[in-house]
């Protein structure tokens, strides 16, 4: 039913694109799919965390990787332009060396990427690793325009509470963006929802992974049905600021 409601989010994003004929790509790749593991923003909270980020049952990548999956298999058929199967980008030479530009070269418990993938930092409107975006594109062929990162992030959030017990809940999120040559983001699609249920922790310490996990399985599905509910006019908002973007 996940994978489902996930296809049915991602034809209607492809859909979308397929009408932008401002895009101006011919060619793009997929350069990176992630997951950060980071369970807060808040840098003291990810010292709570802890413990759970170093916990190897705490573990989203299948997670990741069906993301990826139903990606390639469903979605980039959909796209207007032209997508680098997968195998020709992460095994491209100099792929893995990108790893060495990115702000987690010495290894680094907070994130998990997709199998093969190297995890490349594109937070908020810039992208902090442009050294390895650009390296991508050094090592890609010619031809390619564009590249694309795609990740997901979950947050834990109080909702609630009675004395020294609180309800935490996890926000599940995915972003997706687009850069050209120049580190200059095209696009970008970003939303998030909650889990429906919360566990009830002291002082909000939440330490188990086999407590977050359930909330984050949840989280995920309720965010991509809500994906699919109201995608059309958050990607309609999004093109035109793309086309905007593209016009400068």
């Amino acid at each position: 039913m996940k994978k489902q409601i996930l296809l049915s989010v991602l034809i209607a994003f492809a859909i979308m694109l397929v009408n932008v004929s401002h895009a101006q790509l011919k060619k793009v790749a997929i350069i990176s799919v992630y997951g950060d593991k980071n369970l807060s923003d808040d840098p003291m909270n990810t010292m709570i965390y802890e413990k759970i980020l170093k916990d190897s049952s705490y573990n989203i990548t299948r997670i990741i990787n069906n993301f990826d999956k139903v990606l390639r298999e469903n979605f980039v058929k959909k796209f207007p332009f032209e997508v680098m199967a997968k195998e020709d980008v992460v095994n491209a030479e100099g792929y893995k060396d990108i790893a060495e530009l990115t702000r987690f070269k010495s290894g680094n418990y907070y994130v998990a990427p997709g199998d093969d993938y190297v995890s490349i930092a594109a937070w908020g409107a810039i992208a902090q690793d442009d050294e390895a975006i650009k390296k991508a594109f050094e090592i890609l062929p010619d031809d390619v325009d564009g590249v694309i990162i795609a990740y997901l992030n979950f947050n834990m959030y109080q909702s609630g509470g009675i004395g020294p017990l609180s309800r935490q809940k996890v926000y599940a999120i995915v972003n997706m963006k687009i850069f050209s040559r120049d580190v200059k983001r095209l696009f970008k699609l970003r939303e998030k929802e909650t889990s429906d249920t919360g566990i009830m922790a002291v002082g909000g310490i939440v330490t188990q992974p086999k407590e977050v996990m359930p909330l984050i399985d949840n989280a995920s599905e309720n965010l991509f049905a809500a994906m699919d509910k109201k995608l059309d006019k958050s990607l309609d908002k999004m093109i035109k600021k793309m086309q905007k973007e593209a016009s400068k």
